[in-house]
């Protein structure tokens, strides 16, 4: 039996579409439908913060964790066959938004990202001393929590995100334009393992592609 509601289906549906190597990864699809949450309270629309925990790494949906986790095929054809029937009801740019963030950071930076927000700093205590399954409740999100939503949003301008693509190596996530991602050789791959082996890098590390061919790393 699946418990994760027709939402939390309905964005793990889209994630699964549109992001299949971070809907893979737990703790990626959790940050995904966090920050959407996030996203659409500052908007002022109607979040979904119901079965939402408190973990070490952040917070999490628990009835989304339990079925991903224990009925994984089951959730796989829930989450699909939600999305199908009810795909208007996502807020495109906002699920592109939470999917590009997800996508540009690991999985620890993420954990430290949500662990910015009050709605979970608020049981940290608790948290970090070893309770488990932590109520997190919509009530502790604050305008702390609403400053930061607004900054990621800005951080994270759609223009951007349209014209991006991310290159994952060894958990560093290169942002490339749509434009130079096509200029991109064999050299210029070994030239970004090197800097992943011989550099202390902050992701996202966005790059440009020279007129002379070289990378610019910002």
């Amino acid at each position: 039996m699946i418990y994760s509601n027709d939402r939390k289906l309905q964005l793990s549906g889209w994630l699964k579409k549109n992001g299949d190597a971070e809907y893979n990864s737990p703790l990626k699809l959790q940050k995904f439908l966090f920050l959407y949450e996030c996203f659409t309270k500052t908007s002022g629309e109607k979040a979904d913060f119901s079965f939402l925990k408190g973990y070490k790494r952040g917070p999490v949906f628990g009835n989304v964790w339990g079925d991903y986790t224990h009925e994984r095929s089951q959730f796989n054809e829930a989450a699909q066959r939600a999305f199908s029937d009810s795909s208007k009801e996502i807020d495109e740019d906002r699920a592109g938004r939470c999917k590009f963030i997800v996508s540009t950071l690991s999985e620890n930076e993420l954990s430290d990202l949500t662990h910015k927000f009050n709605i979970w700093k608020s049981k940290e205590a608790r948290i970090m001393h070893g309770e488990k399954q932590v109520d997190l409740y919509e009530d502790d999100f604050n305008k702390n929590d609403a400053a930061l939503s607004d900054l990621l949003e800005k951080m994270y301008p759609m223009s951007l995100i349209n014209n991006s693509e991310v290159i994952n190596i060894d958990n560093h996530y290169f942002v490339f334009s749509k434009q130079d991602v096509k200029r991109l050789t064999e050299q210029h791959f070994d030239t970004l393992s090197a800097l992943v082996e011989n550099e202390l890098l902050r992701n996202p590390v966005f790059v440009e592609v020279s007129e002379e061919g070289g990378l610019i790393v910002d």
